[in-house]
């Protein structure tokens, strides 16, 4: 609908706004890295004033907006913040984006912030939106900050590391170009089981269209082809970093035994293997975080781990991890284990081993959450494989796996 003020609103929701004449855990320094978007992700209590678009000043400018002192995302375990951060990541791992669990030292970035229902009331008033950012069509207006608002979710979902990344990105998108979509199954649409990804088909807005989305028709979005055109295509970086954290080269171990590793790249994607050298068994997969296998039952005697990760770009490496299972192995000398890598061509590389201005409605039929973008002034995972046990039996040893817990 039309307000009086001149501007659009969503007819669905209650509240239009005026508008002005026109991670314990591993953490990204996207100062270091050349990429189109880079995310600060601030699950941390911020004050957010108003003033210029500008994230580095904590500040926003949009007429309704209320100087408040966000909560955070409180109460949320580092586990589910590093999940939350990892599905971010994986899920636009098509896209030139950087995401960062730390303000960045420099350089232009976005900036989402995380609030309780009582911080929606305060900063916007009117019905809880769970999801708002600043609508900038064609992303032609740069930065800026998201909202986030997980009180405004029920009890059961505001710890929820898909459902808190499902509207963290939606609220990234309004300043992305993108709009509210009509149904389910996707990013800026309703939440549903399977919507935890970009669209890439051109798909019905919900409401009234404010911008023009390019290859499709009037009132429909492409959001992968919007992003792709605004933000740009990933850039290989250059093959992950591997740190084996347990156990250690030449570690006396004691089966069942467990595999600990961290895997890190700028961008999302990034698989882990464990081959037992010795056993001559394929590799056993691990594709979503936290990365490692557990419970590894295997008989007495020399074992080589041989670890490797993959990043989305199809570089390699790989580090070997010799252990002893049950104790009272020949001494071999080498305990420092051997680490190669590979870029994906005829490079090798190594790696160090050790380790929501127009205010939209609720999302969609059926989703009690709402999402708005605001408009300002211009310029302003993979479970582990299984491993067969007949290869084994000639050896007279056995093998047992389970996936390591999240």
């Amino acid at each position: 609908m039309t307000h009086p003020s001149g501007f659009s609103c969503f007819a669905r929701l209650s509240l239009c706004l005026s508008l002005p004449a026109l991670a314990v855990g591993l953490t990204l320094l996207p100062a270091e890295a050349e990429a189109s978007r880079v995310v600060y992700i601030n699950t941390e209590p911020v004050t957010v004033v108003t003033g210029s678009n500008d994230p580095a000043m904590n500040a926003i400018n949009v007429n309704g907006y209320t100087e408040t002192d966000f909560d955070g995302w409180a109460g949320a375990t580092p586990e589910q913040v590093q999940e939350m951060f990892h599905l971010l990541r994986d899920v636009s791992v098509e896209f030139d984006i950087v995401f960062t669990l730390e303000r960045p030292a420099s350089g232009e970035y976005d900036m989402i912030v995380y609030g309780s229902a009582d911080d929606h009331a305060a900063s916007f008033g009117g019905t809880c939106s769970v999801q708002r950012g600043l609508s900038d069509c064609a992303d032609g207006g740069g930065v800026s900050i998201g909202f986030m608002y997980w009180g405004c979710l029920g009890a059961a979902d505001q710890f929820d590391p898909a459902r808190v990344a499902f509207h963290t990105l939606g609220s990234l998108g309004y300043g992305w170009g993108l709009e509210n979509i009509s149904g389910v199954g996707q990013i800026m649409a309703s939440w549903s089981a399977t919507a935890l990804k970009w669209g890439d088909a051109c798909a019905n807005l919900s409401g009234n269209a404010g911008c023009t989305h390019d290859g499709c028709a009037g009132g429909q979005q492409n959001s992968t082809a919007d992003l792709l055109a605004s933000v740009g295509a990933r850039v290989d970086d250059g093959p992950p970093v591997l740190t084996v954290v347990s156990p250690q080269p030449g570690d006396d171990v004691t089966a069942p035994f467990d595999v600990v590793v961290e895997i890190d790249d700028a961008f999302g994607g990034l698989v882990g293997s464990l081959e037992l050298v010795e056993l001559g068994v394929d590799p056993i997969v691990d594709d979503s975080w936290p990365y490692g296998w557990a419970g590894l039952n295997v008989g007495a005697g020399p074992l080589t781990l041989r670890v490797s990760a993959t990043d989305a770009d199809g570089n390699v490496v790989s580090t070997d991890v010799p252990v002893c299972v049950g104790g009272g192995c020949p001494d071999t000398g080498d305990t420092t284990g051997d680490t190669t890598g590979d870029t994906g061509d005829t490079t090798d590389g190594t790696t160090t081993d050790g380790g929501d201005e127009v205010f939209g409605d609720d999302l969609g039929a059926g989703d009690d959450e709402g999402g708005c973008s605001c408009a300002s002034e211009p310029g302003s995972g993979g479970a582990a494989g299984t491993l067969g046990l007949l290869g084994l039996l000639g050896l007279g040893l056995g093998l047992g796996l389970r996936r390591r817990r999240r």
